[in-house]
């Protein structure tokens, strides 16, 4: 092999010459194997890179749909889940209202609250259903804690709700213990309080309030509020009285109007 080696190296440009004449004479005489050959070595050698790159670019867009339908139906999936648990905890809430009995030759109107005006305390509410389904004005409205307030306004679709904690709508109520009758007002300074209570009243705090019946609006015994404090000094004439509603106004969410009693 040494001798080849020697001989190739001492007439290296006499082949490189046979060799470019051989690779002449092929792609003269023989263009259809030889120029396609060659095209295809050129092809392969020149736009391999390219060709892995765009495959490449593919790949990549491929898996960036894939990830934005992933999200989508993750966020679909999300919203269903939070739609669920809410219709659970409706679904609770009222479980919890259909152990109230109505007062006899009332019913209940489920409703939903629209809008809710509020100054320091809420005051009123538009619900979301009016006249086309018999509601009327001066219907008492409810939910599982208590009364709530009364229809002031109706319309066909929509009716307002004057709350207790509106100063203005003032409610008989009696003491469920003693069956004492006063007064169950709202102020923004001082709060829910009983009003007309005589100084020498057995109420005391913990005694639960509820609507006497009088006056024709209210039917009796719908919860108002439990006593918080009694205080009554020397030579008063009535007690100081203060209440906590059974209704949590700032978190009223599914109401009922009572129908069908209207005198």
């Amino acid at each position: 092999m040494t001798w080849f080696s020697t001989i190739f190296l001492k007439n290296r440009r006499f082949v490189n010459f046979g060799l470019a004449a051989i690779l002449f004479l092929l792609i003269t005489f023989s263009p259809n194997v030889v120029r396609p050959l060659l095209g295809n070595i050129c092809s392969s050698i020149f736009f391999y890179p390219f060709a892995e790159l765009k495959y490449y670019i593919i790949e990549l867009q491929d898996a960036s749909r894939e990830n934005r339908l992933l999200e989508k139906q993750l966020t679909e999936a999300s919203l269903q889940l939070e739609i669920l648990s809410e219709a659970k905890r409706e679904n609770q809430r009222l479980r919890e209202v259909i152990g109230f009995d109505p007062p006899e030759n009332f019913r209940l109107i489920p409703v939903k609250i629209v809008t809710l005006y509020q100054n320091v305390y809420p005051i009123a509410a538009v619900i979301n259903k009016g006249s086309r389904e018999s509601i009327k004005i001066n219907q008492p409205v409810i939910n599982r804690f208590g009364l709530v307030g009364k229809i002031k306004e109706v319309m066909p679709d929509f009716a307002t709700v004057t709350l207790l904690t509106d100063p203005m709508n003032a409610v008989s109520g009696r003491v469920a213990e003693t069956r004492e009758i006063g007064i169950v007002r709202f102020s923004p300074d001082k709060g829910m309080y009983f009003d007309n209570l005589p100084a020498d009243s057995d109420i005391e705090p913990n005694h639960l309030v509820i609507s006497s019946g009088l006056g024709g609006v209210y039917p009796a015994g719908l919860s108002l509020a439990i006593v918080d404090s009694v205080t009554a000094s020397r030579g008063d004439i009535l007690k100081t009285v203060y209440l906590k509603p059974t209704v949590n106004f700032f978190k009223i969410d599914e109401l009922y109007v009572l129908t069908g009693g209207e005198q």
